[in-house]
């Protein structure tokens, strides 16, 4: 891909991350109010859908993989995406450091972003100071919640 090309994703993925930033940092005070509740779920309903359509164009463009997120790092490096290949990667690299059950995980995550359909279904890996979770998303389903897997 060409540094224009480059750059203008980058430019592209800051602005997101940024609005995501800000509607999070939105949900976190205290809700008061049916209005307010309400107005809670869209917000989150709204976070779910963008985040499955930035995953639906990683995949197009890079293929099947999984969202990483880690809240705990720099903006600049707090979301990605990995690639079957940089799964395998780092599960090979979590089972030569002894790292089992992140290793779980990894594999969990490996096979799911195998199988799933990415028109219809986004893969999240969210990876904090405590543990890693594996969150898979069915966009259709009824509440179209997120599958906490691990």
């Amino acid at each position: 891909m060409p540094p224009k090309k480059n750059l203008d994703k980058l430019r592209q993925l800051k602005k997101i991350m940024s609005r995501r930033d800000e509607l999070l940092k939105k949900l976190l005070r205290t809700v008061t109010s049916d209005d307010e509740a309400k107005l809670l779920q869209l917000t989150i309903e709204r976070i779910c859908a963008d985040m499955c359509e930035f995953y639906t164009k990683f995949h197009e463009k890079e293929g099947a993989g999984a969202m990483v997120y880690v809240p705990d790092a720099p903006e600049k490096k707090s979301m990605f995406y990995l690639t079957v290949d940089h799964l395998i990667n780092a599960l090979n690299d979590l089972n030569n450091r002894g790292m089992d059950g992140v290793a779980e995980v990894m594999q969990k995550a490996i096979a799911r972003a195998e199988q799933l359909d990415p028109e219809k279904e986004s893969l999240f890996i969210i990876q904090d100071q405590e543990k890693m979770q594996l969150i898979h998303y069915k966009h259709d389903s009824e509440g179209a919640n997120f599958i906490k897997m691990m």
